[in-house]
């Protein structure tokens, strides 16, 4: 009898349970693993460049991380279309409105491509300025400066492919976008090779790789979203309106994010000794901790699709369970990869840098920021699901209390005020995804999110 009271119980609240999560767990995977392997090829392509610049020295490898830095900034106003496009989309797609879904896929794009006009004038006349703002030592000035023009003339392209990437998850065409980013990141690192190797360019073949590799991609993207629009070129006000509605907490999100790593440049440029080893250290940290981003990322891109398109059927608790599954997946499978960067921290930090100071400090970064990752992976994963569902201004008040509140503060008065140095710095990358991860599942979990109309 007791055999049996145990067998019901295991059946009842272990066996069925699990099989009622397998289908949300293949629906995330099937959504997210393309995903993964399309970051794991710009992953190897990061990493190239930074070790093609490390080959021109120190100064060099600094300039080439604070102009990817100053590029992500502006690259990332464009993910206000993209997020709150993706979040429109994703619903429509579901929904029967085929010609208003279309409609919303031109507008989308071609407001893409319009900003993205804007945002390379900008960069390119103020390129020598921007170096000069962020405190760049002297050595590291020239160099940025003439990176950050270069990589500012292909922006136009990459602004557009970011957004035709969201259309083409939206449309659960995940697939094609990993085919089309494999194969930039492919030609990237051919070409960062090639310039390096058999040309004259020197450091500045770096950026133009990337900005010839990224064009390409958006091309074919381009030749992809005739396709998917089929000669409904309508331009509609009212569609571009809701997706800034939902979208600009997302562009200001990510404008934090990336001008607080802005400002983060400036504070290592404070420290009283190292500084220029230490930024570089940074540049080639942030590039091994991309390897957990990865997924992370992956998982965060998927959960706004599936939450979108579960929210355009109605299926509520559905989707509330698939992103509860999307986020225990996602911090699985980043605490596994934290276990293997750490057991060979110095291994890798030695592969990617001579430097024997600049190994020291990456692999100090590593030790403390690995920390972080699992909340970050949670926090990512729950914002992924909140923007999919237009939930975006929580986010974005969540993101501006770790950014401004604790990480840039606690930086200057850890690092510089109270004398830490890098450590300091390190310690208080980590301080607000603690508080952030858990205000971001809090939210999710009370399903308010569920009550926001969007279409």
């Amino acid at each position: 009898m007791m055999l049996q009271e145990n067998n019901s119980f295991v059946k009842k609240k272990i066996i069925e349970p699990v099989k009622n999560l397998l289908p949300l767990m293949k629906t995330s995977w099937k959504m997210s693993w393309p995903i993964m392997v399309m970051m794991v090829f710009e992953f190897f392509m990061s990493m190239t460049d930074i070790y093609i610049a490390g080959r021109f020295g120190e100064a060099v490898k600094a300039a080439t991380g604070l102009a990817s830095q100053v590029y992500s900034f502006f690259i990332m106003t464009g993910h206000a279309l993209t997020i709150g496009a993706v979040s429109v989309l994703s619903r429509l797609f579901t929904s029967d409105d085929k010609e208003k879904f279309r409609s919303a896929v031109f507008t989308s794009v071609i407001s893409a491509f319009s900003f993205g006009v804007v945002i390379c004038i900008i960069g390119v006349t103020f390129s020598s300025k921007i170096a000069t703002l962020l405190n760049a030592p002297e050595e590291v000035k020239g160099y940025a400066s003439s990176l950050i023009k270069i990589y500012f003339l292909g922006i136009i392209f990459h602004m557009t492919l970011i957004n035709m990437n969201g259309v083409l998850r939206s449309c659960k065409r995940v697939t094609v976008t990993m085919g089309v980013m494999v194969f930039a990141a492919v030609l990237n690192i051919i070409l960062v090779l090639y310039f390096y190797n058999f040309t004259d360019l020197g450091f500045q073949g770096i950026a133009i790789s990337t900005a010839v590799s990224i064009t390409s991609a958006s091309i074919i993207n381009m030749v992809i979203m005739f396709r998917i629009i089929s000669k409904t070129y309508i331009f509609s006000l009212p569609i571009l309106k809701q997706i800034l509605s939902i979208g600009w907490p997302g562009g200001i999100v990510s404008l934090s994010w990336q001008l607080g790593g802005t400002a983060l440049y400036a504070v290592l440029g404070m420290l009283s000794y190292n500084s220029v080893e230490i930024m570089a250290a940074y540049a080639t940290g942030l590039r091994i901790e991309s390897a957990i981003f990865m997924p992370a990322f992956a998982f965060n891109m998927a959960n706004a699709v599936i939450v979108g398109n579960l929210m355009g059927e109605k299926k509520y608790n559905e989707a509330y369970k698939s992103g509860l599954t999307t986020a225990f997946i996602s911090v699985s499978v980043v605490t596994v990869m934290i276990v293997v960067i750490v057991l060979n921290a110095r291994s890798i930090a030695e592969l990617l840098e001579p430097n024997p100071v600049v190994v020291n400090e990456i692999v100090k970064y590593i030790y403390i920021c690995m920390i972080a990752e699992p909340f970050i992976a949670l926090n990512l994963a729950m914002t992924g699901a909140l923007n999919g569902a237009g939930d975006t201004k929580a986010v974005m008040f969540y993101a501006m209390l770790n950014v401004w509140v604790l990480r840039l503060p606690l930086a200057y008065i850890l690092g510089i005020a109270l004398g830490f140095h890098a450590a300091g710095i390190w310690w208080a990358l980590n301080s607000g995804f603690f508080l952030q991860s858990a205000l971001s599942t809090r939210r999710f979990i009370s399903k308010k999110w569920q009550k926001i109309e969007i279409i």
